[in-house]
């Protein structure tokens, strides 16, 4: 790769396919379209980029890009790989990047091996639910960077471009990575689902339940990144207090999926309360108390 921004073209017309196509656009990186086989899903997500749509077949104009970035689902990489080295229209000169944190890119683009110039991934560690939105917010975003050596090198080109941060990625360790991310992104949503059910009990509505606990959530976030874990966590199980645990058992006992994740979780927080040292310690015959009554791991 030369110091010149990689000349770059994006497969792909979902919420990343156009974050990313937008991103690295306003970025300074020559983006010379957008491929996606529903027409109608390309030239959307191209007019929000800001780049050129084409679907159908393939362009031409792919043989004159540096990079190409296939930014699909996980399970149509490969397909859509070989499909793009099908055509003719991919070389040895090219590098082929898929988004994905599942897969390392040797698994992904194993279909095509020996057939490219380099391979790597480009993952964002962001949310994208909505690629307008994205696109502009992406700066300082952490991406994981994984790949061959030309691989790695593309996407490191890119992130910079981005005004992002590359963590290095071992490529066998990646579905342990992806289950860390999910926990951080997917699995937060997920619970506050729970909190706002959970809520719902004490007879708020369900969407005025979930406006309420997001600031909650919020300010959560903004102590651990201020205070670190264990400096950051707050609460009953914090304290030691085993008759407030004990009185939200108590209130959730009808909904069995509940109990489970309250006490699942408190488990992993009686772990970390126990972290805490010093005159801050929470009260460790409490302590004690709801560890047996959060019982044991299955």
């Amino acid at each position: 790769m030369t110091q010149r921004s990689p000349n770059t073209f994006v497969v792909g017309a979902g919420p990343v396919a156009t974050a990313l196509a937008g991103a690295l656009r306003l970025g300074g990186v020559p983006v010379l379209g957008l491929w996606a086989r529903r027409p109608v899903a390309a030239r959307t997500a191209a007019a929000v980029a800001g780049v050129a749509a084409y679907s159908s077949a393939p362009p031409d104009l792919i043989l004159e890009a540096d990079v190409v970035l296939v930014a699909v689902r996980d399970a149509a990489i490969g397909e859509v790989a070989s499909r793009l080295v099908g055509t003719g229209l991919i070389s040895s000169r090219h590098v082929l990047l898929h988004c994905s944190g599942a897969f390392s890119s040797a698994e992904a683009f194993a279909a095509v091996a020996g057939k490219l110039g380099g391979v790597g991934t480009l993952h964002p560690l962001r949310a994208i639910a909505d690629g307008r939105t994205a696109m502009r917010a992406l700066k300082g975003t952490v991406f994981g960077v994984e790949g061959d050596e030309r691989g790695r090198a593309a996407a490191s080109a890119l992130v910079a471009a981005l005004g992002g941060r590359a963590v290095a990625l071992d490529g066998r360790q990646m579905p342990a990575y992806h289950a860390a991310c999910a926990f951080a992104s997917n699995y937060v949503v997920a619970l506050l689902d729970a909190a706002a059910a959970a809520l719902q009990r004490a007879g708020i509505p369900e969407q005025e339940a979930l406006a309420a606990m997001i600031p909650l959530a919020q300010g959560a976030l903004a102590n651990v990144a201020e205070r670190g874990v264990a400096g950051g966590l707050t609460g009953p199980i914090r304290r030691g207090d085993e008759l407030t645990v004990a009185r939200h058992l108590d209130a959730l006992a009808d909904d069995p999926s509940l109990v489970e994740l309250y006490k699942a979780l408190g488990r992993r927080t009686a772990a970390i309360a126990a972290r805490v040292e010093g005159a801050d310690a929470p009260d460790h015959g409490g302590l004690e108390a709801i560890r047996a009554r959060l019982g044991s791991a299955a």
